[in-house]
C-alpha cells in the first residue's frame, strides 16, 4: 500500500516535538511551524483565490483596452491558469491524518504502549479543526495527492468552467458550449443546462473512480495483518481494510448522489461529505476497538508476564471526542445550507435527508454492518475461540463507545449554551444553519412519535444497552456522560429523567453504600452526580427566557449567567456585565431573527418553534422551555431524595435513600455530593415555593412538594454544619436565592414559607457557629491571623445581611422581618443564657444585622408598627446585655477571651449608629406614650452602656498588640481592636459614628451620658497622648492606639464640645477645647525655636495633624484671631525648600520635613472646609510660590540630576505630591459651587481671595511648566502633578463661573479673565513643546518639556473645554498670550482676534491628535472642538473657516518641537492634499450640523495619521490622590 505525500513529514514533525530524543531538540521550532501550516493549509481556497485574482486582472485590462465596446455581456476573463502556486503544497491533509488514525501498531507483547497517542490526538484535532473551520469541499482535499496543478487546480477549473457557462446562458441568452465548437442559441438553453448537468456527473464519476481507491490504498499500514495469532504483533482490526469493506458495501449510496445532483459543486459536497462521514466513522470505531485491545492485552501481560509494566497513556477519549465533533459538524454541513435571507431558517435539501441524530446513527450503522462482515471473513481463517471472544467483546465495546462519543459530541458542537458565562467555540457555519439544527435537536416527541433530539438519543442508547452482556457499568458510564452533555444545552424531558435518573443514575447516587467500588463504578458515579447537577443548573433562577431564546435562535455565544459549563464547573450566579453597544447589537440581531420567523409559515418551522395558546394567553416556546427545565429539575430532585409522586414513581423510600444522608459523615460530605445538593436547592426550592403559592401542581398533589422542600432544606442545614469550610461555602448561594424568592410576597402564610423561614435561621446560626474563633486562637496575639477564617467570617456576615434584607416596602409581615425577628430572638436568648461573656457566635450575628436594622429603623421613624418595635427593642436589649457583660468581666478575664467579643460588640455599636439616629429623631418628634417611652428608654440605656464600653476599651486595650501585618496580609485582625479590613480602633470608630451620625444623636449622647462625658473623653485623650509619647518615633504598636485613632477621639471631643456650646449644656466645653488646642500650639511655638532635626519636624507634623482634627469652625477662628501662633510652622516649612540639593539621597530630616508638608496641608484644608481667610490665603500663597521656585531650580539644573526633595519619600507618592497647596484653592472653589446656605456676596469674596492666590503664582507657573527641560528620570519630576493641580483648580473655578454667571462680571477687576486666558495659553503651549517628527524622521525619544502622558492631560483637556466656553474675551487673550511666545509667520490681519486665538488652540488640538498627546487623550478633543463651536455662536461657517485657518498657521521662530516655518498643526498637515483637506473639512461640517461630535474622533484620527498604538504611551490614567491624614 502507498503512503500519503505528507505522511512522512507529519510523523517526523510530531516525533521532533513529542519524543524525548536530544537530536530532535534543535528542530523543534521548524517542526512547530510545519504543524501550524499543516493544520491551517487550504490549497483549494488558495487556488480559487489566485484564479479569481488573475481573472480580475484580465477583466480590468480588457476594460482599459476596449472601454468603448458595446458588448453588455458578462466579462469573465480568460480561463487560463497562468499564476504560480507552489507544488510544496501538494498532499492531502485529510488523508495524512486519516492514515495516522487508522494505523495499527505492534503491542510488543504488552511491554509498552507503541500507539504513539500524540500522533492520533493531533490527527483527530486537525480533522476536527478543519471540519469546523472550512467547507467540506476544502476539508476533504484528497485530490491534493495528485499535486496542486494536476489535482486541485484541475478540479477547480472544471467546476469553474461549468459555472461560467451557466452564467453565459443565464446572463446573455446564449453560451459557448464546453468544447467551444458548438454555438447554443437561446432556444436551446434548456438543452445546454442538461448537457452541463451531464458534464457535472461525468466529473463526479471520474473523481470517484480516481480517489475512492486512493482513499483506501494510501491509508494502509506498513505492518501485515496476516498473522492472526495473539503471539504476533498486529491488531485484530485493520482500519484500512475495514474502510475498504465499508466503502465497497455502500458504493451504491455514492452513485445515487451522483445521479441525483445536477448542481456542480453541490454534488461534490454530498459525495465528499458522505466519504468524510464514513471514513471518520471508521476512524472512531477503530480507535475504540484499539483501546479495548490495548486495555485487554495490557492487563493480561501486566498480570501474567510483566507486573512492572509502564503505565499507558490514555488517548482514546480525546480522539473519540474530537472525531465525534468532526462527524457532527460534517452532518450539519450536509443537512443544512445557508439561504439568501440570513435571518430565515433553512430547510433540509430533500425530505429523504435524515435528521442529524439519524445521520450519525446511520453512518455508524454502516460501519457496524461492515465490521460484522469484515470479522466474519477474518474468523473463517481460524478456529481460535479465544480470539473470537476478544473480537466480539471489542466489537461490542467499540460500537457502544462510538455511538456514545458521536451522540455526546453532537450538542457540544452544534448547539449554543443558554446563558453560559464562558465563551462557546462556535463552528464556522452560517448562524441560520445553527438555528435550524438547534430547533431540530430541541424537538421533543410525544407518546406516539419520537422527537429528533434527546429522546431519539435515549432510544438509540437504550437499543445499545439491550444488546450489552455483562457490561452494565461501561454502558451506564457512557450513557450518563452522553445525557450529561445533552443536558447542558437542552431540556431533559421528564420521561428521559425517569429513565436516566430514576432507573440508571440512582444506582450510583445511593451514598449510604460503602462497599468496595470498582474503577468503572467510581467513574459512573462521578458522571451521575455531574449529570443531575447539570439538570439542576439548567433550571437556575438566573437563567432567563431571553437566554434560552438567544441560544435557540443561534444569535448568542453565551453571555454570562450561571449554569454548568463545559467542564461541569459551577459559575457564579451573577451575570457578566456587557456593554450597552453589545447589548443593543444582540437585541437587534434577535429582533431581526424573530421578525423573520414570524413571517414564515408555522409548519416550516417545525413543532418546536410554534406559538401555542395556554391558559393565560399566548405563550412563547422559550417560556415553555424554561418551565420544562424547572419541571425536569423538580422531577430529578424527587428521584434523588426519594419523594413519592402521585403516579407512584418513585416508590416510598427508605431513610437512607439517595442523598438523604448527605453531609452526615466524612464520606457523605464530599464536594461532588454537596455541590449536587446545593445546585438542587438553588433551582428547585424557588420553583417549589412558586408552585405552592400559585396552587399549580405538575402531578395534581401538593404534599410531595412539602416533603421534597423539607428534605432538601434538611440536607442544606447539615451542609452548613460541615467541618469543611469549602463545603459550607456551597450553601451561601441557595440561601440567598431562596430568601429573594421568599421575600416576593407581602406576608408569610403557607406551611412551606414557615419551613423556609425556620430553616434559613437555623442555617445562619450553623454557619456562624462553624466559623467561630477556635479555642486559644487569641493566646498568641503577635501571630498572623488565619486569613481563610477571616474571609469566611466576612462571607457569613454577607449572607446574614442578605437573608434579612428588605427588598420591598413591606416591613410589617414580610418574610424578611420574620427572619430578622427570629434571628434577633435567638441571639437574645443565647446572650441571656450565658453566664460570663456572651457567646461570640451570637454577637457576631447581631453585629452583622446592622444594615437591615438600620433600614427598619428608618422606616419605623415614619411608619411605626408593632413588629418593627419588637425587633428594634429586642436588638437594643441584646446589645445592651452584651456591652454590660463585657464591662463587668474585663478585670476578671484575660484579654485573649474579651478581645474577640468586645471587638464584635463595638463593631455593632458603630454599625447601629443610623438606627440610634432614626430612633432618637422618632423619639423627639413623637408625643409621649407608653410604647414610645419604653423604646426611647431602651435606646438611651443602650447608648449609655455602649459609650462606656467604647471609652473603656479605647483606654485599656491597645489597638495593636504587635506590629501590623497589613503590608503583607489581607487582614490584620488577631491582636488588634480593628474592624475587618479597617485601620482604626473599633472603639474610636464607635465614638465617631455616634457623634457624627446626626445632631439629634449627638445631643442624645451628651444627655444620656451626663456632664462627665467631655471630662472622661478628655482624660482618655490625655492618656492616649501620653502612651504615644512613650513609644519610639514611628512605633504604633504596644501601648495606646495609633495616632489616627487618637485623633478620632480628639475629633469626637471637638464635635461634642461644639454641640454642648450650641445647646448651652456644658460650661466646661470651652475650657476643654482651649486646653486641647493650646497643646499643639505650644508644641509648635517651642519647636519653632529649635534647630532643624528629625524630631523637630516629626513633632511639628504631629501637632499640625492634631490641629486638623478640630472642627473647621475652630480652625477658622484660629486663623482669624491667633494666626501668629501658626507662623513658626509655616515659616519652618517655607524655609525648608531652600535646603534643596541635587543628590539622590534624602536625609532623615528631609523625610520628616516632607511629612510636615502633609500636616500643614491638613490644617489649611480643615480651615478651607469652612472658609478661606486672609491669613490662610497668605500662607497658601507663600507655600505655593516656594514650591514652584524650588521646582524651577530643579528643572533648570537638568533632568539627569537627582534631588533630595523631589522623590517618592519627600515630595512624592509616599507622602504628598507637588502641587498639593494649589489643590486647597481648588477645593475651596468646589465648596463654593456646592454650598447653598451662603450668600452670593460671600462666595464672590472668597473667590476674590482665591483668584488673588492664583494670580500671584501664575507668573512663576508659566516659567515652570514651559521649561524645556525634558522629563526627569533621576528624580521625580514635580511639573506633572503641579500642572494637574493647577488645571483641576482652574476647572473648579470654571464650574463656579458656570453656576453663578455674575461671578465673572464681579471679578473682572480682579483679573479673572487674564488668569483663565493665561492658563489656557499654558495648556496649548505645552502641546507645541512636543516634537512629533516628520515624514522622514520619527519623533525623538527624549522630548522637550514635561511629560503629558498622565492625569495632568486629563485636567488640561477638561479645563480647556470649559475655558473656551467663556467666548471671545478668553480666546482673543489666550491667542495673544501664545503669539507672544510663538510669533506667527503671517500676521493674518484680516482674521478677527478671537478667531485667530481659536485657530491657534485648534492647531494645538490637531497637533495633539497627531502625536503630541497620548492616544487616549484624543477622546477629549471632540469635546474641546464642541466648546470652540459653541464659542462661535454655533455658526458652522465661521467654525469651519477658523478650522481651515488653523491648518495653515506657521511660526516664524523655533519654539519647543516646532521649527521655524513649520505648521503648528503638525506633520500630517504640512503637505496635505487639497482633496484630503476638503474631505476633512466637509466631514467636520457634517458633524457640526448633526451634532454627532463623537464621530469627530474618527475623523481626527483619519486626518492625523491614524491610531498611535506603538507610540510608547501608557494607558488612560486616574487622577492623583492628595490625601494626607495618614501620612
Amino acid at each position: 500500500m502507498e503512503t500519503p505525500l505528507l505522511h512522512p513529514k507529519l510523523k517526523t514533525a510530531l516525533s521532533c516535538l513529542f519524543d524525548n530524543n536530544s537530536q530532535n531538540q534543535q528542530h523543534r521550532h521548524e517542526a512547530h511551524e510545519f504543524l501550524l501550516s499543516f493544520k491551517s493549509c487550504n490549497v483549494r481556497r488558495l487556488v480559487v483565490s489566485r484564479l479569481q485574482s488573475q481573472r480580475d486582472k484580465l477583466n480590468k485590462q480588457q476594460d482599459l483596452d476596449d472601454h468603448d465596446s458595446s458588448d453588455e455581456g458578462i466579462n469573465v476573463g480568460e480561463p487560463v491558469l497562468d499564476f504560480f502556486v507552489s507544488e510544496d503544497l501538494a498532499g492531502s491533509v485529510y488523508l495524512s491524518c486519516l492514515a495516522l488514525l487508522l494505523e495499527h501498531d505492534s503491542f510488543n507483547n504488552g511491554t509498552h504502549d507503541n500507539h504513539r497517542p500524540h500522533e492520533k490526538i493531533f490527527a483527530a484535532q486537525t480533522l476536527n479543526h478543519r471540519c469546523r473551520s472550512i467547507k467540506i469541499n476544502e476539508s476533504f482535499d484528497i485530490e491534493a495527492e495528485d499535486g496542486v496543478e494536476c489535482g486541485v487546480a484541475r478540479l477547480v477549473l472544471a467546476w469553474d468552467e461549468i459555472r461560467r457557462e451557466k452564467l453565459r446562458i443565464e446572463g446573455n441568452g446564449a453560451a459557448i458550449h464546453v468544447d467551444r465548437d458548438i454555438i447554443v442559441s437561446g432556444a436551446n438553453d434548456a438543452n445546454a443546462i442538461v448537457a452541463l448537468g451531464e458534464r457535472s456527473k461525468s466529473i463526479l464519476k471520474a473523481w470517484m473512480e480516481r480517489y475512492i481507491p486512493m482513499l483506501v490504498n494510501r491509508c494502509g499500514s506498513s505492518l501485515s495483518n496476516s498473522d492472526v495469532h495473539r503471539g504476533g504483533t498486529t491488531s485484530l482490526c485493520n482500519g484500512t481494510e475495514l474502510l475498504a469493506v465499508v466503502l465497497e458495501k455502500h458504493t451504491s449510496i455514492l452513485q445515487e448522489f451522483v445521479t441525483s445532483h445536477n448542481q456542480e459543486e453541490k454534488g461534490e459536497e454530498r459525495v465528499k461529505g458522505t466519504l468524510e462521514m464514513l471514513s471518520i466513522a471508521v476512524a472512531i470505531y477503530t480507535a475504540a476497538f484499539y483501546e479495548f485491545e490495548e486495555n485487554y492485552f495490557h492487563d493480561f501481560h501486566q498480570q501474567s508476564q510483566n507486573p512492572q509494566q509502564k503505565t499507558r497513556t490514555p488517548w482514546a477519549n480525546a480522539v473519540l471526542s474530537e472525531l465525534g465533533s468532526a462527524l457532527s459538524i460534517t452532518a450539519l454541513r450536509i443537512r443544512y445550507h445557508p439561504t439568501s435571507n440570513a435571518y430565515a431558517t433553512p430547510s433540509p435539501p430533500s425530505p429523504s435527508c435524515p435528521p442529524l441524530v439519524d445521520m450519525l446513527v446511520q453512518a455508524l450503522d454502516l460501519v457496524k454492518v461492515g465490521a460484522q462482515s469484515y470479522f466474519e471473513q477474518k474468523l473463517k481463517q481460524t478456529n481460535n475461540r479465544h480470539m473470537q471472544s476478544i473480537i466480539e467483546s471489542a466489537h461490542l465495546n467499540a460500537l457502544q463507545k462510538s455511538f456514545a462519543a458521536c451522540l455526546k459530541a453532537l450538542p457540544e458542537t452544534v448547539l449554543l449554551p443558554p446563558g453560559l458565562e464562558e465563551g462557546h467555540r462556535i463552528p464556522s457555519v452560517d448562524r441560520a444553519c445553527l438555528r435550524a439544527a438547534s430547533i431540530e435537536l430541541r424537538n421533543v416527541g410525544d407518546l406516539s412519535n419520537v422527537g429528533t433530539g434527546i429522546d431519539r438519543v435515549c432510544e438509540v442508547l437504550s437499543g445499545l444497552s439491550s444488546n450489552a452482556d455483562n457490561s452494565i457499568q461501561v454502558d451506564d458510564l457512557i450513557s450518563i456522560e452522553c445525557f450529561e452533555s445533552w443536558a447542558r444545552f437542552v431540556t431533559v424531558p421528564i420521561h428521559v429523567v425517569e429513565m436516566t435518573v430514576g432507573r440508571m443514575a440512582m444506582n450510583y447516587l445511593h451514598i449510604s453504600r460503602h462497599h468496595e467500588m470498582s474503577i468503572h463504578y467510581q467513574k459512573a458515579r462521578k458522571s451521575a452526580f455531574q449529570y443531575v447537577t447539570t439538570i439542576f443548573e439548567g433550571a437556575s433562577p438566573s437563567l432567563t427566557s431571553g437566554d434560552i431564546l438567544a441560544a435557540l435562535l443561534g444569535v448568542a455565544a453565551g453571555r454570562g449567567v450561571s449554569g454548568g459549563n463545559s467542564k461541569g464547573k459551577k459559575n457564579p450566579s451573577n451575570k457578566k456585565k456587557i456593554g450597552n453597544r453589545s447589548k443593543k447589537r444582540h437585541e437587534a440581531r434577535l429582533g431581526r431573527v424573530l421578525s423573520t420567523q414570524d413571517e414564515e409559515h408555522k409548519e416550516s418551522m417545525g413543532d418546536n418553534f410554534n406559538r401555542f395558546e395556554g391558559d393565560s394567553g399566548s405563550v412563547e416556546i422559550e417560556a415553555a422551555e424554561l418551565l420544562a427545565r424547572k419541571n425536569s429539575a423538580c422531577y430529578a430532585a424527587s428521584f434523588v431524595f426519594g419523594i413519592s409522586m402521585p403516579d407512584g414513581q418513585p416508590s416510598t423510600p427508605e431513610d437512607d435513600w439517595g442523598l438523604r444522608l448527605a453531609a452526615t459523615s466524612d464520606t457523605t460530605s464530599s464536594h461532588e455530593i454537596c455541590s449536587t445538593i446545593t445546585a438542587c436547592a438553588t433551582s428547585v426550592l424557588p420553583y417549589l415555593l412558586s408552585m405552592e403559592r400559585d396552587g399549580n401542581d405538575l402531578l395534581g398533589n401538593h404534599n410531595w412538594r412539602i416533603d421534597l422542600f423539607t428534605s432538601i432544606m434538611n440536607v442544606v442545614q447539615r451542609i452548613c454544619q460541615c467541618p469543611d469550610r469549602n463545603i459550607r461555602a456551597l450553601a451561601y448561594e441557595p440561601l440567598m436565592i431562596l430568601h429573594k424568592h421568599l421575600n416576593a410576597v407581602v406576608s408569610v402564610s403557607l406551611i412551606m414559607e414557615n419551613i423556609a423561614v425556620d430553616a434559613i435561621c437555623n442555617c445562619v446560626f450553623s454557619l456562624a457557629k462553624s466559623c467561630g474563633y477556635p479555642d486559644g486562637y487569641f493566646n498568641l496575639l503577635s501571630d498572623n491571623n488565619d486569613e481563610e477564617l477571616e474571609i469566611e467570617r466576612n462571607d457569613v456576615r454577607d449572607v446574614v445581611r442578605s437573608i434579612s434584607s428588605f427588598e420591598n416596602e413591606n416591613f410589617e409581615h414580610s418574610p424578611s422581618i420574620m427572619i430578622l425577628k427570629s434571628i434577633i430572638h435567638a441571639c437574645n436568648m443565647a446572650i441571656c443564657e450565658s453566664n460570663n461573656l456572651p457567646p461570640e457566635t451570637a454577637v457576631h450575628i447581631l453585629s452583622a444585622l446592622a444594615k437591615p436594622l438600620n433600614t427598619l429603623a428608618a422606616h419605623y421613624k415614619q411608619h411605626p408598627s408593632s413588629n418593627a418595635n419588637t425587633v428594634l427593642k429586642q436588638s437594643l436589649q441584646s446589645l445592651y446585655k452584651v456591652c454590660e457583660r463585657i464591662n463587668s468581666v474585663y478585670d476578671t478575664l484575660p484579654v485573649s477571651q474579651t478581645l474577640p467579643v468586645s471587638r464584635l460588640a463595638l463593631m455593632g455599636v458603630a454599625s447601629f449608629a443610623p438606627m440610634f439616629s432614626s430612633l432618637t429623631e422618632w423619639s423627639i418628634s413623637q408625643p409621649g406614650n407608653s410604647e414610645k417611652s419604653h423604646l426611647a428608654e431602651t435606646v438611651e440605656q443602650t447608648l449609655r452602656v455602649a459609650l462606656q464600653s467604647s471609652i473603656i476599651y479605647v483606654a485599656k486595650i491597645p489597638e495593636l498588640m504587635a506590629e501590623s501585618t497589613l503590608d503583607s496580609t489581607r487582614y490584620d485582625i488577631k491582636g488588634t481592636m480593628r474592624g475587618p479590613g479597617g485601620e482604626d480602633h473599633v472603639g474610636c470608630i464607635a465614638l465617631i459614628r455616634l457623634s457624627f451620625e446626626s445632631d439629634n444623636l449627638a445631643y442624645t449622647v451628651i444627655k444620656v451620658y451626663g456632664e462627665t462625658l467631655l471630662d472622661d473623653l478628655f482624660q482618655l485623650y490625655e492618656r492616649l497622648k501620653e502612651s504615644e509619647r512613650e513609644r519610639p518615633i514611628g512605633c504604633v504598636h504596644g501601648k495606646g492606639v495609633t495616632p489616627m485613632s487618637r485623633r478620632l477621639v480628639l475629633n469626637v471631643i471637638s464635635r461634642l464640645a461644639l454641640i454642648g456650646i450650641e445647646g448651652n449644656q456644658s460650661t466646661k466645653s470651652r475650657a476643654i477645647l482651649n486646653e486641647l488646642m493650646q497643646s499643639p500650639l505650644n508644641d509648635i511655638a517651642t519647636l519653632g525655636e529649635a534647630s532643624n532635626s528629625d524630631e523637630k519636624f516629626f513633632r511639628m507634623c504631629e501637632a499640625a495633624i492634631d490641629l486638623s482634627f478640630f472642627s473647621p469652625e475652630l480652625i477658622v477662628d484660629l486663623f482669624l484671631n491667633n494666626a501668629d501662633s501658626l507662623g513658626p510652622m509655616i515659616n519652618c516649612l517655607v524655609s525648608g525648600y531652600s535646603d534643596l540639593s541635587f543628590t539622590s539621597d534624602s536625609e532623615s530630616y528631609c523625610i520628616q520635613w516632607g511629612r510636615l508638608r502633609g500636616g500643614v496641608m491638613a490644617v489649611l484644608r480643615t480651615c478651607v472646609k469652612n472658609r478661606m481667610t486672609d491669613c490662610a490665603a497668605e500662607a497658601i500663597s507663600a507655600l505655593i510660590n516656594a514650591e514652584y521656585e524650588a521646582a524651577i531650580k530643579q528643572c533648570t539644573h537638568g533632568h539627569q540630576h537627582g534631588s533630595n526633595f523631589f522623590n517618592d519619600h519627600v515630595i512624592g507618592e509616599i507622602t504628598l505630591h507637588a502641587g498639593a497647596y494649589t489643590m486647597i484653592v481648588g477645593e475651596c472653589f468646589s465648596r463654593i459651587s456646592s454650598q447653598t446656605s451662603v450668600s452670593l456676596e460671600s462666595k464672590i469674596h472668597e473667590c476674590r481671595i482665591c483668584i488673588g492666590i492664583l494670580r500671584r503664582s501664575s507668573t512663576i507657573l508659566i516659567q515652570l511648566l514651559l521649561n524645556e527641560s525634558p522629563e526627569a528620570h533621576s528624580h521625580l519630576d514635580p511639573r506633572p502633578t503641579i500642572a494637574e493641580s493647577w488645571f483641576l483648580t482652574m476647572n473648579n473655578l470654571m464650574n463656579v463661573c458656570k453656576k453663578y454667571e455674575s461671578v465673572v462680571a464681579s471679578l473682572l477687576d480682579d483679573g479673572i479673565l487674564d488668569l483663565v486666558s493665561d492658563s489656557l495659553s499654558i495648556a496649548i503651549s505645552l502641546l507645541f513643546l512636543k516634537d512629533i517628527g516628520d515624514r522622514k524622521s520619527p519623533p525623538p525619544i527624549i522630548q522637550k518639556g514635561m511629560s503629558l502622558d498622565g492625569p495632568q492631560t486629563l485636567a488640561l483637556m477638561d479645563f480647556a473645554s470649559e475655558a473656551a466656553l467663556l467666548g471671545a474675551p478668553v480666546l482673543s487673550s489666550a491667542g495673544r498670550s501664545i503669539s507672544s511666545n510663538l510669533p506667527l509667520l503671517h500676521t493674518h490681519s484680516d482674521v478677527p482676534v478671537e478667531a485667530l486665538g481659536a485657530a491657534i488652540i485648534s492647531a494645538g488640538l490637531l497637533r495633539a491628535a497627531s502625536g503630541a498627546l497620548p492616544p487616549w487623550a484624543v477622546e477629549g478633543t471632540p469635546v474641546l472642538f464642541r466648546s470652540l463651536y459653541t464659542a462661535f455662536g454655533k455658526n458652522c461657517d465661521d467654525f469651519i473657516r477658523m478650522l481651515n485657518i488653523s491648518t495653515e498657521l506657521r511660526i516664524s521662530v523655533h519654539f519647543g518641537g516646532v521649527a521655524s516655518g513649520q505648521k503648528l498643526a503638525g506633520r500630517y498637515f504640512e503637505k496635505m492634499h487639497a482633496t484630503t483637506m476638503e474631505s476633512f473639512l466637509s466631514k467636520t461640517r457634517e458633524v457640526c450640523l448633526k451634532g454627532e461630535w463623537m464621530r469627530l474622533k474618527v475623523i481626527l484620527k483619519s486626518a492625523c495619521g491614524g491610531k498611535k498604538k506603538l507610540a510608547g504611551f501608557n494607558l488612560k490614567p486616574q487622577y492623583t490622590t492628595w490625601e494626607c491624614e495618614r501620612i
